[in-house]
């Protein structure tokens, strides 16, 4: 670790880190539909979210109090400010608090992120033992989430729902990067690209191909616009999967 940034770990696919992390994934979802399968009515399900949301909220917060006492804990990695972060948000507002919008960007930052995470991991705050466990629980659970409010309870996206997320998306770059300008952080991967092997991170901070600024000239961050590409194809993937419940929804909607 640098004296402000703490030193990023990564889990090639296939190595024992990665099946490790893939384990626990199982596990937690294995737990979960076990979990829903059991239980009988609105009551039950309501409960079982909230000590669920509950437990979210714990790791959070023990995440926190952990980075702190090993003094792993700066604003350049530990605010939250990746969508996998906002996704967390979203899962604590879904299943603890009962904000049932908070499904919508979650269905495609939490399936899109957490696959990819999963798939080649970057553990941005250390891998401890605590964060090792953190990281999977986290980016394996905003996956589970919103699959377990699509089959469990029923909700659905909308036809146009990735278009309205994927606005949001690019609305996010401009307050993320003025964080990642005051902190000196990279989070959305605004300033730098991940550091894993992933076929969605294609460029770097390209000099070849410049913009000009009121005169100037300045490298332009290919990746990006992979990243929105890249993203635009995963949310349409999404809601192509899942346009047959999309169909029934809406004539469903129709006919009442």
């Amino acid at each position: 670790m640098s004296f402000l940034q703490i030193e990023h770990a990564i889990y090639a696919i296939g190595a024992p880190g990665w099946w490790g992390g893939i384990a626990i994934f199982a596990g937690y979802a294995l737990l979960v539909f076990a979990a829903a399968r059991t239980l009988k009515g609105e009551a039950q399900l309501r409960r079982f979210e909230q000590i669920w949301g509950a437990a979210l909220i714990a790791l959070l917060v023990g995440k926190h109090v952990h980075l702190s006492q090993a003094g792993l804990w700066n604003v350049m990695d530990n605010l939250e400010l990746h969508l996998c972060g906002f996704s967390r948000f979203l899962s604590i507002l879904l299943l603890f608090f009962g904000f049932r919008w908070a499904f919508y960007p979650l269905f495609f930052w939490g399936i899109v992120g957490g696959f990819h995470s999963l798939l080649t991991p970057e553990l941005t705050s250390g891998d401890t033992t605590y964060m090792y466990i953190e990281y999977y629980i986290v980016h394996g659970g905003i996956l589970i989430i919103p699959l377990y409010f699509h089959f469990v309870r029923g909700m659905r996206i909308g036809r146009w729902t990735w278009a309205k997320v994927l606005s949001l998306n690019l609305f996010l770059m401009l307050p993320i990067g003025l964080a990642n300008y005051f902190t000196g952080g990279n989070y959305m991967f605004l300033c730098a690209p991940p550091k894993v092997d992933n076929p969605m991170i294609i460029g770097e901070w390209v000099d070849g191909m410049r913009v000009c600024v009121e005169g100037s000239f300045h490298a332009f961050p290919i990746y990006l616009l992979g990243f929105i590409a890249a993203g635009s194809a995963h949310y349409l993937l999404l809601t192509g999967l899942f346009w047959k419940s999309i169909k029934a929804a809406e004539e469903k909607s129709t006919a009442s």
